[in-house]
């Protein structure tokens, strides 16, 4: 069978999609990714065909003002609580927005990605659309040729979430409103599965996912990011003491930047005075408060998680959903310190924490003193590292991705309504 997988243009939500298609790939199928032109190097690079299509820099385009009051409202009738501010910065400023972005209110534009997706589609003919929870015009191109399709989720399902509270509270549906002229535009009738697809693929693990009525499938989050060239002293001997990993991720290197209370400089201090050796991943900005680099410190400005985290007896990041596939692959103990207003990356260090494979540490918690204190848990209590061995089972018991393309065959016959090119793998 075909499948078209789709996505926003940012590596951090293709690198989730390259397992699957791989799997889908070595079963005999044919897997193609479809994105703007930004992230044609990354598909590339991960041995898969890039379909470039639509604009540059759109994750950067502005709503305009009349369609981001009705996000706005939207937001508002959602009745978020104080204690859901994280949901408020997810649903609003990343699913919301995006929506925004790709459904203004009027028909989609000549050259636009809807528009020339829907003409790749309708070309190619997919018998599956997997699709990016964030890119909303993969089900509207789905539909026009009878695809079954699917979401991939590889952060918490804020937008399905919103949207089932959203309709058990709303007196009209606005976000509906917004889609019509695309719809009209391609004689879609509109219909829930626009909203969270056919059926999800969960890469969640199952204790952190949200209260959505959706049709889940679990699926293993397997660890990838960009290769690069390993440097000698990784693999050339064992580290003489414990090896820490701090890393930021590829989303958000703004971990201790947008102001003074964690400086890069302080972490390394303190790295300073404990016997361990710390590689960090930093690029020139977040090293710019750095004056001396201590001896027991190396940085690098990347390096692939999948090669240094099986040297490591801990890792510090900032609670991306990527660092803690591949923490937890390794089984490496792990010090979450969320990013401001990094969404779901609060309730991924909780998860972390009540797992016993690690700790968390809220942004006025981070002191130099706590974080070194930490740091001398992780790599001296036996604990965490039993904590890591659990985490790793559960993730172990999760579907990998060459177990669920017999599912996606199944799911794919069960769902396609139009005519395609649907054949078991051979």
């Amino acid at each position: 069978m075909r499948v078209l997988f789709a996505t926003v243009p940012a590596p951090a939500h293709v690198y989730p999609l390259v397992p699957l298609a791989w799997a889908l790939r070595a079963a005999g199928h044919e897997a193609v990714v479809a994105s703007h032109p930004d992230v044609a190097d990354t598909v590339t690079a991960a041995g898969l065909t890039a379909v470039s299509l639509g604009e540059r820099d759109f994750l950067t385009s502005e709503v305009p003002a009349e369609q981001a009051a009705i996000l706005d409202r939207i937001t508002d009738e959602l009745e978020l609580g104080p204690d859901e501010a994280n949901f408020h910065t997810a649903i609003r400023h990343f699913m919301l927005e995006t929506f925004g972005l790709y459904h203004p209110g009027r028909p989609p534009e000549p050259g636009s990605f809807t528009d020339e997706l829907v003409e790749f589609a309708t070309a190619w003919r997919p018998d599956l659309v997997i699709w990016d929870p964030l890119c909303f015009p993969a089900a509207v191109a789905a539909r026009t040729v009878g695809a079954a399709h699917a979401r991939i989720l590889h952060a918490f399902d804020h937008f399905g979430w919103a949207r089932q509270r959203f309709t058990e509270r709303m007196t009209t549906d606005r976000m509906a409103a917004m889609m019509r002229p695309t719809l009209d535009r391609y004689g879609v009738d509109f219909g829930e599965d626009l909203f969270v697809g056919r059926w999800t693929l969960d890469l969640k693990p199952p204790r952190t996912r949200l209260p959505v009525r959706v049709d889940s499938r679990p699926l293993r989050r397997i660890p990838y990011s960009d290769d690069a060239p390993l440097p000698r002293w990784l693999h050339a001997r064992r580290p003489e003491r414990p090896r820490v990993c701090l890393t930021l991720g590829v989303s958000r290197r703004s971990f201790f930047a947008g102001g003074d209370e964690h400086p890069v400089a302080e972490f390394f201090d303190l790295a300073a005075d404990l016997d361990l050796e710390l590689v960090a991943t930093l690029d020139a900005g977040q090293l710019a408060s750095v004056g001396t680099v201590p001896d027991n410190v190396r940085v690098l400005d990347y390096v692939p998680l999948t090669a240094l985290l099986p040297t490591c007896a801990a890792v510090v990041h900032h609670g991306g959903a990527g660092t803690l596939a591949a923490a937890t692959a390794h089984r490496v103990p792990q010090l979450v310190i969320p990013a401001v207003g990094g969404a779901d990356r609060m309730e991924t260090g909780q998860y972390v924490a009540a797992t016993g494979a690690g700790l968390v540490l809220t942004e006025d918690e981070t002191t130099p003193e706590v974080l070194r204190d930490s740091l001398l848990r992780l790599l001296t209590e036996p604990g965490f590292r039993e904590g890591a061995d659990r985490l790793h089972r559960e993730w172990l018991d999760t579907p990998s991705p060459a177990a669920t393309v017999p599912l996606l065959e199944q799911l794919a016959a069960q769902h396609r309504t139009g005519p395609g090119t649907l054949e078991p793998a051979r």
